[in-house]
């Protein structure tokens, strides 16, 4: 899932690609550090290549040697955002798991998110303006989608997931409202009582499985029936 968020680093000579070396990497980070500052605090119009440099201390035509633009910069910071999110939490999902299952991945999730938030938010923003961006933004949904996809075909065709819905259309519904919520809970319109990310993946992973008829625990089952059961 990871291959196409990985970065490869390169400068740039004439019509050359080049390696880095050790002060280049050191040169290509700190543009890298000061753009990510930028877009989390003033967003992606307002954020120029002029204005990276002068952060970054270093000139216009250097940022030019490593990055085309200023959507190259956030494509670059996306990709390690979702690169680092895949090394270090574990996405991979079976439905034999149950709704402890369900809790371990979205709250992974979740906390991903909210650590990167406004760089989230920058994300949204430029997705509808810049078409790589936008693709990036597809690759991240496919792959969600169709690991949850996979999944629920694997265990309907072994009696473990209900079979009257279509996967495809179920693994994008549910993987949408996961990456909605997050969206509007922790960037565009948070409560003020902000809910912790595990609160979130529990309400989230209750309603992964009450959609997908997977079995909670007893008390959990009582006490979404004595819920259902209030005036």
């Amino acid at each position: 899932m990871t291959g196409v968020f990985d970065e490869r680093p390169t400068r740039r000579e004439g019509d050359r690609e080049l390696p880095l070396g050790p002060r280049a990497e050191l040169t290509r980070e700190s543009i890298l550090q000061a753009a990510a500052a930028l877009f989390a605090e003033q967003g992606f119009r307002r954020t120029t290549i002029r204005t990276i440099s002068a952060t970054a201390d270093v000139s216009v035509g250097t940022i030019y040697q490593y990055f085309r633009d200023r959507a190259e910069i956030l494509s670059t910071l996306v990709k390690r955002y979702v690169g680092e999110m895949l090394a270090r939490t574990d996405t991979t999902w079976r439905v034999d798991e149950g709704v402890d299952g369900l809790r371990r991945v979205l709250t992974n999730f979740v906390e991903s998110y909210v650590e990167v938030g406004r760089l989230a938010a920058v994300w949204e923003e430029v997705t509808h303006v810049d078409e790589r961006l936008a693709d990036l933004r597809r690759g991240l949904n496919r792959a969600f989608a169709g690991a949850v996809e996979a999944e629920l075909r694997r265990a309907a065709d072994v009696g473990l997931a209900r079979s009257d819905i279509e996967p495809a259309t179920a693994a994008r519904a549910l993987t949408g409202m996961v990456d909605r919520y997050c969206y509007e809970t922790y960037v565009f319109n948070p409560p003020a009582d902000l809910p912790a990310p595990a609160v979130s993946a529990d309400v989230l992973a209750k309603l992964w499985a009450s959609a997908l008829l997977l079995p909670l625990t007893s008390d959990e089952n009582l006490g979404l029936r004595c819920g259902s059961e209030d005036p």
